[in-house]
């Protein structure tokens, strides 16, 4: 048998597989054999990291799992030998990247299992499958043209951007950018849902929104579902098509900007307001149900002529837009609710 110097094969347990060339036939079917076993380990990849550097990872598809327990190394594990890992280990940033793949050649699913502290920038890319990462002290982003996107808590700022699927995410620290063409979304519990985080801007083409708390601006928008905000500290603005929003104004600073607009198509929209807040309130509903309460308010309201209907439901000669208004506490911040079908209901704090 001679061995030959030239190393092709790089696996979790051999750094480097020499290549032999058998001249015994007894050696060749126990190194076919070999062959065969060592292409069944995972590809791996290791790199030196300190806290505050960038992982970057672009991979051509396939699932991310990110464990965020590792020490002092990054090291990635993928069930494929289709997928060639290169790595590019820098003081700052950590690139990882692979072949692309041509779609005749994939069987079953290609999941990337990646180990990093806790305290490593995240930037992660797949163009096909789901992403799931633990907590995370620094600053994350997570894209996937398609799949669902799972985080735990964050410290630092998030963006979450997915084509098609879910988003769920624990509190994060700073402002939440979360995308989705066709998912809920939650922060904490829900659709996209959030648990608690500085500043919100959400949308999603079909889903729920869910926040348990924003301590900043909170911008929602979906094309069909519902939005829940239980605790927003500042101004409010939210859309739907299709659904219900709720949302409960919780400000920590009285003085500051606390404005909310919300709009639903066809829906309910119920806001809980502070007693002591000022604000001027304006609620219309374009078509109200036939004799039942359309805009129900703890605060007395003043009838209103209403605009010309500009819902999603067109005009009915039969049911006529009703709009009220009032001042809370000489007024002051703008609120304005409106929905085509449904109810609104203004309540206490």
């Amino acid at each position: 048998m001679k061995r030959i110097a030239k190393c092709e094969v790089r696996s979790a347990n051999f750094k480097c597989l020499p290549k032999f060339e058998i001249r015994n036939s007894k050696f060749e079917m126990a190194s076919a054999f070999l062959f065969v076993f060592l292409f069944q380990i995972p590809i791996f990849a290791k790199c030196p990291v300190s806290d505050g550097a960038t992982l970057v990872v672009r991979a051509p598809i396939g699932n991310l799992q990110v464990d965020t327990s590792g020490r002092d190394a990054i090291e990635v594990q993928v069930n494929s030998n289709l997928i060639q890992v290169q790595e590019t280990c820098g003081k700052e940033n950590i690139e990882i990247t692979s072949n692309m793949l041509d779609a005749s050649q994939i069987k079953g699913t290609i999941d990337w299992k990646i180990i990093t502290p806790k305290a490593v920038n995240l930037d992660l890319v797949t163009l096909a499958g789901s992403i799931n990462v633990g907590d995370s002290d620094g600053n994350v982003t997570l894209r996937t043209s398609g799949g669902a996107v799972t985080a735990g808590q964050i410290k630092g700022r998030a963006a979450i951007i997915t084509q098609g699927g879910f988003i769920k995410s624990g509190n994060i620290g700073g402002d939440a950018e979360l995308r989705s063409q066709g998912g809920s979304l939650e922060v904490g519990d829900g659709d996209i849902s959030i648990g608690d985080a500085v500043r919100i801007n959400v949308t999603t083409a079909g889903g729920n929104i869910t926040s348990r708390r924003v301590r900043g601006p909170f911008q929602g928008h979906t094309e069909s579902g519902d939005i829940r905000v239980d605790s927003a500290s500042a101004s409010v603005e939210a859309s739907t098509g299709f659904g219900n929003i709720v949302v409960k104004l919780v400000p920590e600073n009285m003085d500051g900007d606390l404005h909310v607009d919300l709009q639903s198509g066809v829906g309910d929209v119920t806001i809980y307001l502070p007693q002591r807040m000022k604000a001027t309130i304006d609620a219309t509903v374009e078509r109200p149900a036939f004799q039942a309460p359309h805009i129900v308010s703890d605060f007395p309201m003043n009838s209103a002529v209403p605009n010309r209907p500009q819902g999603l439901v067109p005009p009915n000669r039969f049911y006529a837009p009703s709009r009220s208004q009032t001042l809370l506490n000489g007024g002051g911040n703008r609120v304005l609710l409106h929905t085509s079908l449904g109810k609104i209901e203004i309540r206490k704090q």
